[in-house]
């Protein structure tokens, strides 16, 4: 019998810990991920574009303004997309018919743009909740609250606070 002083590791999830939780990996993803992105963009959008949305408002909140390099940046650790992409997916939401988002030249900085929701572009937003929200009233009506916040809690001490933590819609 082998005894290791207790470290890190030994209070650490094992490897069969671990490998259950991989195990959900692709099913949450593609299964339940995807679909939620389809039903958020109600047909609308795509979900780079849905993306951006929620980038904004989730970074800002209303009113706020984030700085389209910061976009350009994680649209493309998340999708593999590059900027001139990015540019056309901004052009597309910020003119008719979608008018969800408005750019302007960094008043800090004149060489950069900043870029924020419209008032159409918050309503929008809202309806992605609600229909989020709809699609999990159908996935999880089999999970009590108490079930649901256990998950968040785990969710959140894994990958830190929620990006809507606090605000209610």
């Amino acid at each position: 019998m082998s005894t290791t002083p207790t470290n890190a590791r030994d209070t650490a999830a094992s490897r069969e810990t671990l490998t259950d939780l991989l195990g959900f990996f692709y099913p949450i993803h593609y299964r339940i991920g995807m679909e939620l992105e389809r039903r958020m963009c109600q047909g609308r959008l795509s979900r780079q574009q849905a993306a951006i949305i929620w980038l904004i408002e989730s970074e800002v909140g209303p009113h706020g303004w984030i700085r389209r390099k910061l976009i350009e940046q994680t649209l493309s650790d998340w999708f593999e997309t590059r900027n001139s992409h990015v540019s056309q997916l901004l052009y597309e939401l910020s003119s008719p018919p979608l008018s969800l988002i408005e750019q302007k030249t960094n008043p800090e900085s004149g060489r950069e743009k900043v870029v924020a929701l419209t008032d159409e572009g918050r309503t929008y937003f809202n309806t992605m909740i609600d229909a989020g929200l709809a699609y999990f009233a159908v996935l999880l009506p089999h999970l009590s609250d108490d079930e649901l916040r256990a998950g968040i809690r785990f969710l959140g001490r894994a990958f830190g606070p929620p990006s809507l933590l606090g605000r209610r819609y």
